[in-house]
């Protein structure tokens, strides 16, 4: 069977998706075991540097926060690598292509809150771009595919 156009460059973006969502995986579980630390440094630098319990509870809300946003890197990581996976089995079979459509829809505005968010914090950085743009052509690509399913 011959690939269209459409099913060579899902191919090329499926494995693109699955090493970012690998990863971004590593990135979630690395800044989550830093939460531990922050957490139990603070609490075991209370008694030896004179921590006030106020400054230790701050530190305890920054690594409540930063763990609440490592579960969610590691949550649209793991997306990104099913959508991957999938959008590899969809460059074989184009019938295969509803799953990667929805799943690009979820990270199309996944990365659309994400690149707010850190617009937002004042933290814009280059990943919230790339992930907007691989979401936005997976999509596309997606689309496209559904489109010449007839589907």
């Amino acid at each position: 069977m011959d690939r269209s156009g459409s099913q060579k460059a899902l191919r090329v973006i499926s494995i693109i998706n699955i090493v970012f969502g690998a990863l971004a995986f590593l990135a979630g579980i690395m800044a989550v075991m830093g939460t531990g630390f922050m957490g139990a440094a603070a609490s075991g630098a209370m008694g030896e540097t004179g921590l006030t319990a106020e400054e230790a509870g701050s530190v305890g809300v920054a690594s409540a926060a930063l763990g609440v946003a490592s579960a969610l890197i590691i949550i649209g990581a793991i997306v990104s690598i099913i959508e991957g996976v999938l959008g590899l089995r969809a460059a074989k079979d184009n019938q295969k292509i509803m799953p990667v459509w929805v799943l690009a829809i979820i990270g199309l505005v996944g990365a659309v809150i994400s690149l707010i968010m850190s617009i937002a914090q004042g933290a814009f950085n280059a990943s919230s771009i790339l992930s907007l743009a691989l979401s936005g052509l997976m999509f596309w690509i997606a689309n496209n595919i559904k489109t010449e399913a007839g589907k």
